[in-house]
């Protein structure tokens, strides 16, 4: 201990065991990042896979990654998509990325990955689950947005889709609309900037039933086919969509066009067949699914030319993760 007056510094390994754990648990994923950059000593005691695995699994960790976690937990950040003003006439477009399809699907060509869609998968049974937060609104851009929406033309081909429908969307006042049958249905309200949500939904095709859930507990079950349109929904991506609608807010009733989503994406995972209650709460507690059952995912952080143009105008994020809690912190 080197004195200075009536204060004292203590270097980090003079400290008990015990104590630096309970700082550490403290410590968010960046944070602790900055800080192994500080000396030498930080760097070799957060080397740790385990402190690193548990940010981005949380308490499901498991042994199923063959690369470094912290490398892991640097390189893989969640997408930020921001929709444009609903009176910009530029070429610009709302940020976007397309799914894409996974395992043994991806290695068959691995130079030309096709789009995944949704509505390409017969008649067999799926599920998907997402993590998203919303950002605040503000006087240039509106709260909410679609987070996944298909439709009968691309988006970049800036033609009117004559079909168009939203499966996953949230209102400018907060409602949560969730299904792939007809009709819209809020399945939950009010929700709220700055938190990390769970969403998952599945639908048994044999029993026609549609289950949603959030947060790991099932919100909505109804019997039902298919939407009506399904056929006709070829080309479909996360982060905006189209909408006409004269009694849903988004953003406003009224509006004809597209409504970008306004947040964050940290995963948008499409899974063969019925996930059940115990599956949803595993990803909802942050853990994490056989690769063999993954049909499809977005994939923002790709380097190669062809992986880039699977998304549009996306940014990455550099903020906490679900696992680390359920308030979103971005780093400053």
């Amino acid at each position: 201990m080197e004195a200075i007056g009536r204060v004292g510094i203590i270097s980090p390994h003079q400290l008990p065991v015990d104590i630096v754990e309970s700082l550490c648990s403290l410590l968010t994923g960046f944070d602790a990042l900055s800080l192994s950059q500080t000396n030498s000593w930080w760097r070799n005691y957060l080397s740790d896979e385990s402190f690193w695995q548990s940010r981005l699994q949380g308490s499901t960790a498991v042994e199923n990654c063959q690369e470094s976690w912290k490398k892991k937990y640097a390189q893989s950040r969640p997408m930020v998509f921001k929709a444009l003003m609903m009176k910009d006439k530029s070429e610009l477009l709302d940020a976007c990325v397309y799914l894409t399809y996974q395992a043994e699907q991806r290695r068959r060509d691995v130079h030309r990955p096709s789009h995944f869609q949704l509505t390409h998968v017969g008649t067999e049974s799926f599920s998907f689950d997402l993590w998203f937060s919303l950002l605040p609104a503000s006087s240039e851009e509106y709260f909410g947005g679609i987070i996944y929406s298909l439709q009968s033309c691309s988006r970049e081909g800036r033609q009117w889709p004559h079909y168009h429908q939203q499966f996953v969307m949230v209102s400018s006042t907060g409602d949560l609309y969730c299904s792939v049958l007809a009709g819209k249905y809020a399945v939950a309200s009010d929700l709220q900037p700055n938190r990390w949500y769970h969403v998952a939904l599945t639908y048994d095709h044999n029993y026609q039933r549609q289950e949603v859930f959030l947060d790991g507990e099932k919100v909505w079950s109804v019997l039902g086919t298919r939407h009506d349109e399904w056929s006709h929904l070829t080309r479909g991506q996360v982060g905006t969509g189209c909408v006409t609608s004269n009694t849903l807010n988004c953003p406003f009733r009224g509006h004809i066009g597209w409504y970008g989503f306004h947040g964050v994406v940290d995963a948008f995972r499409v899974w063969r067949g019925v996930l059940s209650q115990d599956d949803v709460k595993l990803l909802a507690n942050g853990g994490e699914l056989t690769t063999e059952r993954l049909r499809a995912a977005a994939k923002p952080n790709s380097a190669t030319t062809w992986q880039r143009k699977l998304q549009l105008n996306v940014q990455l994020a550099k903020c906490t993760r679900p696992a680390e809690g359920r308030t979103i912190q971005y780093e400053e």
